[in-house]
């Protein structure tokens, strides 16, 4: 009996910190493009569906190996979020109601593709990493090991792009004072380029672990987006630790409660951390006060 519990901890404890890898990876594309061209990028969600798509297509039908269908995927969704910058976000900034409007529909529009293309049956992607390895008594699937893998490793390169190269301290500077970088000669328009091409390749990773581990269907961006938002509530916009804090939080908080409470007390937990943060520290954990 108590190996048995202790199994499930184990599992409730792996399980979690695999989705706490795909919710960082989720929250650090949208906490960039939220500093930096101050919005929130409702459709964030549904490119997270779309690189997922990108990889199922690859490897389910073309047969392709999983490095090098992510790899496409995030070339390619990294693409579409330059085009949605160059041409809808540019011209919507500081118009908050627009940009709702906007991104609503870009969400419909991506969500309706995603359907005409793959149907409205769940699709699973081939597992990256075949097999199982035991792990304190339990068995943990290769792939739940490389999500976790994958977030710190990307989460890494973030942090070390954005604090040693020079376009990553531009963009730092830009979410600081943007009329400020602009007298240093930064081009703020390059920079959101930037952001949002990488917060959407980030997001691609993400949906095609989930669409590895769990399933994907062409609504699946809707619970993506609602996770970045409330880890980026509970971290702290900007703060990179605070998104891994958070993420983690989340993660462990949905692996493990869901064991031992069932999924509807996994759903109502986060929230009520998010009020509660909401409440006490309403600029997040990590975040500076405004």
């Amino acid at each position: 009996m108590i190996e048995e519990s202790s199994s499930l901890l184990v599992s409730g404890i792996i399980n979690g910190l695999c989705l706490a890898g795909i919710y960082i990876l989720i929250a650090l594309g949208l906490t960039l493009i939220l500093s930096i061209m101050n919005i929130l990028q409702f459709a964030h969600g549904e490119v997270y569906m779309i690189g997922a798509y990108i990889v199922y297509f690859f490897m389910a039908r073309v047969g392709m190996n999983a490095f090098l269908a992510i790899l496409i995927s995030m070339v390619l969704t990294g693409t579409l979020g330059l085009i949605l910058e160059r041409l809808i976000f540019r011209h919507l900034l500081n118009r908050f109601i627009f940009i709702i409007c906007v991104a609503t529909g870009l969400m419909l529009i991506l969500q309706t593709s995603a359907v005409l293309l793959f149907g409205l049956d769940t699709k699973k992607i081939p597992a990256f990493v075949p097999g199982t390895v035991n792990f304190l008594g339990a068995n943990v699937p290769n792939d739940r090991l490389a999500a976790v893998v994958a977030g710190i490793v990307l989460t890494l390169l973030v942090f070390l792009f954005l604090k040693r190269s020079k376009f990553g301290q531009a963009i730092v500077a830009t979410a600081q004072n943007r009329e400020g970088s602009i007298l240093q000669g930064i081009n703020p328009f390059l920079m959101y380029a930037m952001v949002m091409g990488i917060g959407s390749a980030l997001a691609a990773v993400a949906g095609s672990f989930t669409g590895s581990i769990f399933m994907l269907d062409p609504y699946m961006g809707g619970v993506a987006l609602m996770k970045g938002v409330a880890i980026i509530v509970i971290g702290g916009m900007g703060s990179i630790m605070g998104i891994v804090i958070g993420g983690v939080l989340l993660g462990l908080s949905d692996g493990i409660i869901a064991i031992y409470l069932g999924s509807g007390a996994a759903t109502i937990v986060p929230l009520l951390l998010v009020i509660f943060v909401l409440v006490i520290k309403p600029e997040g954990l990590f975040g500076d006060k405004a």
